[in-house]
């Protein structure tokens, strides 16, 4: 039940993601399918082996979504900027 719940989260974002209109709604759609796929790894592979990789991807998701945020923070500082000039 719970990986057809994740399944529909993840076409969900993606189809968001394909229908979003600027990059920063793209990255945060992209986050939740990176999350979600952490969770589906773990309740897919219910070994140790597998509680290792979701915890791995869950960690490089973590790191991913700080990168996305500062790019979200990057870009409306140029947008903040590029007006002003």
């Amino acid at each position: 039940m719970l990986m057809e719940i994740l399944g529909i989260i993840v076409v969900l974002m993606a189809l968001r993601t394909l229908f979003a209109r600027d990059r920063s709604e793209r990255m945060l759609y992209l986050n939740v399918i990176g999350f979600a796929m952490s969770a589906m790894i773990a309740l897919y592979i219910q070994t140790p082996f597998g509680a290792i990789m979701a915890i791995t991807f869950f960690v490089t998701s973590t790191l991913s979504s700080n990168a996305i945020a500062y790019s979200i923070g990057r870009v409306k500082d140029e947008d903040h900027t590029g007006a002003d000039e």
